[in-house]
């Protein structure tokens, strides 16, 4: 674990002593290298604890204040999530750390059905826009949204100088998202799309009497598949915004990227021919290759009424009219004097259903039809409407899932055991073999020609 300094006079912000010695706990093994969190932490009402490895029966401090976190797909996260829930005198905070995407929430493979918010194993989920929220609600989250924003975009200036390239060029970004796809198939459909992109750029080197400059940003390997440069690890790579703020427009597969883009101010294009819908709406939407010359025309000289969409979308899809991080320490405040009210009240957290009203948008209700079994017809598990039953299983798996951590090391250990075992033999065996050399050298003895199947062939018959 450690801590992160805490800037001056913030902790003023509370009052009294009873929350002096509160600390928040982010449950992130990564969170100190990862701007989800590196751009507020310093902010941070109370001192700021990264726990960089924990179990599902990590012990909670007794000085934890709130636990905050956007890992909440694997079992050791859910485990040790639900146990703080369950107690509810520990308020939990969870981040979206980017858009919504549908392949992600309901196309994913690699993810448990209904992991993704569906329900928000916390408090309170802090949503980058009223879209959003509006959506995560609808899944039967009601009351445990709120509009914040991402702290990380607070650094992007809307109106940002761009050093795009001459009257006589035209630069165009394409992108993909960190994880463009979940399955093979899904890869496939990308990786057509951006063949597609490539060979319409290659035939119209010149747009509108502007020279096309295309600027590749890929990921998964596809600059190599596609010859456009080399696969360079993301973290030696030009930082996004960088690039971003010395193109004209960009076209992206559907990630936060879109919504960086628009914030400049970009005329910005989905790149999806996978047919799925889509969470964010966008002024212009390349859905197959037939479509890209008319829109790379158009983002090279975008409608006024198209631009004026983008920007009404935008600002559903993110809270951006303000910064988003003082609404974040805002609502870490809250949730932080709620569970020290239930603690010393010995009640549960009690929260309102909004706590945060800056940014406009109200999200939806929780809609009726949100049924998992109709969701996820080929889950048995979701056909099941037996309370008990559930619960019953529910416990069994808990308590054998619980022994697994342990059972692992313990393997591990003997796995490990085995490997030296094997390495001690492989050793003798080689000195064997050179013992066997050295004789044969001192007596003249030449090694036995290997006996052939079938008789000698040299043989005459």
């Amino acid at each position: 674990m450690c801590e992160s300094v805490v800037a001056p006079g913030i902790r003023k912000l509370f009052k009294g002593n009873a929350v002096s010695n509160l600390k928040a706990y982010i449950l992130c093994r990564f969170a100190k290298t990862s701007s989800i969190y590196s751009s507020w932490m310093a902010d941070s009402p109370i001192p700021v604890v990264v726990v960089d490895e924990y179990l599902p029966n990590w012990p909670v401090p007794a000085d934890a204040g709130i636990l905050i976190t956007h890992m909440h797909y694997r079992w050791e996260e859910l485990t040790a999530l639900r146990k703080v829930r369950d107690e509810n005198q520990i308020p939990i905070l969870i981040l979206s750390d980017g858009i919504l995407e549908y392949r992600n929430t309901w196309e994913h493979p690699g993810l448990v059905d209904g992991s993704l918010f569906q329900p928000v194993f916390g408090h309170k989920l802090a949503c980058i826009g009223a879209a959003q929220a509006r959506v995560v609600e609808s899944w039967g989250n009601h009351g445990k949204c709120e509009i914040v924003g991402l702290p990380r975009l607070d650094q992007v200036n809307q109106v940002v100088e761009n050093t795009p390239g001459s009257a006589d060029q035209f630069r165009l970004l394409v992108a993909t998202a960190s994880t463009p796809a979940f399955d093979e198939s899904q890869r496939k459909t990308v990786l057509h799309s951006l063949k597609a992109m490539k060979q319409w750029s290659d035939r119209n080197p010149v747009l509108g009497g502007r020279r096309l400059e295309v600027v590749w940003r890929l990921s998964d390997g596809f600059e190599s598949e596609l010859g456009v440069g080399d696969d360079i690890a993301i973290e030696d790579r030009e930082p996004l915004s960088q690039v971003l703020d010395s193109v004209d427009a960009v076209v992206t597969t559907p990630s936060t990227i879109y919504l960086e883009s628009v914030l400049r101010e970009l005329p910005t294009a989905w790149l999806d021919f996978h047919n799925s819908p889509q969470y964010i709406s966008s002024a212009w939407t390349i859905s197959s290759s037939g479509q890209i010359e008319a829109v790379v025309n158009e983002l090279a000289s975008p409608p006024s009424h198209k631009m004026l969409y983008q920007n009404f979308v935008l600002h559903d899809q993110l809270a951006s009219r303000t910064p988003a991080t003082p609404r974040l320490l805002k609502l870490i405040r809250s949730l932080v004097e709620a569970g020290r009210l239930a603690r010393e009240k010995r009640v549960p957290i009690e929260l309102p259903a909004r706590i945060l009203f800056d940014e406009g948008g109200q999200p939806g209700a929780t809609e009726e039809e949100f049924k998992m079994d109709a969701l996820y017809p080929g889950n048995e598990v979701f056909e099941n409407d037996d309370p008990r039953r559930l619960q019953i299983e529910l416990a069994a798996a808990i308590k054998r899932l619980e022994q697994l951590p342990y059972e692992l090391a313990e393997k591990n250990k003997y796995i490990a055991k085995l490997m030296r075992s094997l390495d001690r033999s492989r050793e003798r065996v080689e000195d064997m073999h050179n013992r066997v050399v050295a004789i044969r050298k001192r007596f003249g003895v030449e090694p036995a020609r290997p006996p052939i199947e079938d008789g000698d062939l040299g043989d005459d018959k």
